[in-house]
């Protein structure tokens, strides 16, 4: 019986081709019963670390993995703000020319994501006339800055489920890139921002599982749920995202689910990683910071900076 394939695009540079890899592992270790057609597009070469990437994957049998380099973006003035952005997380944008027009549908997702569920209820996701799927960011203040209506909510775009037959169609890669130029003082958030701004009414809600980012495990900013439904979200996430500063290979990465990342890394050609942060400053903070008093705690947090 033939596998169900699922086309994937994952966007990095080359610092993020480990976390990458994790993420792909974790998506195939989960899904043995999809087939996965991957695309990992970069805008600057990533060279041998493409190779530690191919092997990190070779054993799987449920996959094929292609690595491209796209320069397009880097000649356009893309409005790159937050210090975790990088030029790279507009590079989805692009998608329509990483694929074959035969293929209709494509998932994307950021590479600091770990799957760890089966997908096969979101990949069969009925978009009907949606252009895209995705979930949305709970307690978010964003609407009216673009203009959107609080009804629609904004989305976030490390988790899409995307219909390529109507993106190009319909030439939304046009339309992005004509909002950026005449909105650039605007976006904060890269190209999620543009994303929102242009197709909120045409984005179909997925439930927050299938996106689970850090605001439903740090206390951000008020996320208008109840608790009943956080520790559901929480107990029955099928994806979580390590969106934001805070990543779990730094050693002092205080999310719960950090244990996920390393249970997948271990299955990968970076086994062997070894944080930048890890030091005995570090080791104290983690290990005896709860324990100390106030004024010790201050003057290690000082000895760390």
């Amino acid at each position: 019986m033939s596998r169900t394939v699922v086309p994937t695009l994952l966007c990095i540079n080359a610092s993020y081709a480990q976390h990458a890899c994790v993420c792909i592992v974790s998506l195939l270790e989960n899904n043995k019963d999809l087939y996965f057609d991957i695309v990992v597009v970069s805008t600057e070469p990533i060279q041998g670390t493409e190779e530690k990437l191919k092997r990190s994957v070779s054993a799987y049998e449920n996959c094929t993995i292609k690595v491209l380099q796209l320069s397009a973006s880097l000649g356009l003035a893309l409005p790159v703000r937050a210090l975790h952005y990088t030029i790279d997380t507009y590079t989805r944008l692009w998608m329509a020319e990483f694929f074959p027009k035969e293929v209709e549908r494509v998932l994307y997702l950021d590479s600091d994501v770990v799957v760890v569920a089966s997908i096969a209820e979101l990949w069969a996701t009925d978009l009907g006339d949606y252009l895209l799927a995705a979930v949305t960011i709970p307690g978010s203040s964003r609407c009216p800055v673009y203009g959107i209506p609080e009804s629609f909510g904004y989305f976030q775009s490390g988790v899409l489920v995307v219909n390529l037959k109507l993106w190009r169609r319909d030439r939304v890669f046009d339309i992005l890139l004509d909002y950026i130029e005449r909105n650039s003082a605007l976006i904060a958030d890269a190209d999620q921002d543009v994303l929102n701004a242009c197709l909120y009414d045409r984005r179909l809600r997925l439930p927050y599982v299938w996106n689970v980012i850090a605001p439903f495990y740090f206390n951000y900013h008020p996320l208008g749920i109840s608790d009943e439904e956080l520790r559901e979200v929480r107990k029955n996430a099928r994806i979580i995202h390590f969106n934001g500063p805070s990543k779990p290979w730094n050693y002092l990465c205080p999310h719960p689910r950090r244990a996920e990342y390393w249970k997948y890394l271990r299955r990968t050609e970076w086994r062997d990683y070894r944080p930048d942060d890890r030091s005995f400053v570090n080791w104290t903070k983690k290990t005896f910071g709860p324990l100390l008093p106030g004024s010790v705690r201050t003057a290690l947090r000082k000895a760390g900076t």
